[in-house]
């Protein structure tokens, strides 16, 4: 049999596929799809990292008494490393004095026993070496200045001698005044000690 559609063209019903209407259906079906697929992806490596952090926080938690322990070293090493550095700073200033008064005391000139001079006023200082090659002709590290009292012209002449013929003194005589009615030699001057080489690469300060 042979069906013959006699309808105008614009009145037949359309046969084949319909395009539009199934791509109205499939694209957004496809969209769904790969956003589901998305998320799904997302979400999963969400869960793995908040299952690693928790597991992290799991460790923090047992390491926890082991890391303040070690707070607690921490601060007890920076405490410790302050006082050393006090120490330190302490030796690097650190002055003998008892010792450099008694070796210049011990050079002052003598007879019997019994000092040639006697001594008014005394102090002491640390001094550069270098400036002190030029003031005493020898590199002293430290320096003592007096005021004294000598009971004739030998006694200071002794004095004075002691000091400059000493290759571990240098003396720097400022002046001296002579009173008749006591027949007392009133002097100044200043002295200056070299220092073994280990105390002397420690001078610097001063002290009075």
């Amino acid at each position: 049999m042979v069906n013959l559609n006699l309808l105008p063209k614009r009145l037949r019903r359309r046969t084949g596929p319909d395009w539009w209407r199934t791509a109205a259906i499939v694209v957004p079906l496809l969209l769904f799809g790969a956003t589901a697929y998305v998320h799904l992806g997302t979400q999963a490596r969400l869960n793995k990292l908040l299952d690693q952090r928790d597991q992290l926080q799991a460790e923090v938690q047992i390491l926890r008494p082991y890391i303040n322990e070690y707070h607690k070293l921490e601060k007890r090493r920076r405490e410790l490393e302050a006082i050393a550095k006090v120490a330190r700073e302490v030796r690097a200033t650190f002055r003998p004095w008892s010792e450099y008064l008694a070796q210049f005391l011990n050079r002052l000139p003598a007879r019997r026993g019994q000092l040639l001079v006697s001594l008014r006023s005394l102090s002491a200082r640390t001094i550069d070496p270098e400036k002190a090659q030029g003031l005493y002709g020898v590199p002293a590290g430290v320096e003592f200045t007096l005021r004294g009292e000598a009971a004739s012209d030998r006694a200071l002449i002794d004095f004075v001698h002691t000091f400059e013929n000493d290759p571990g003194f240098g003396i720097n005589f400022q002046n001296a005044s002579y009173d008749r009615k006591t027949r007392i030699y009133t002097f100044s001057a200043s002295v200056g000690m070299v220092l073994p080489a280990k105390k002397l690469a420690k001078a610097g300060g001063g002290a009075q």
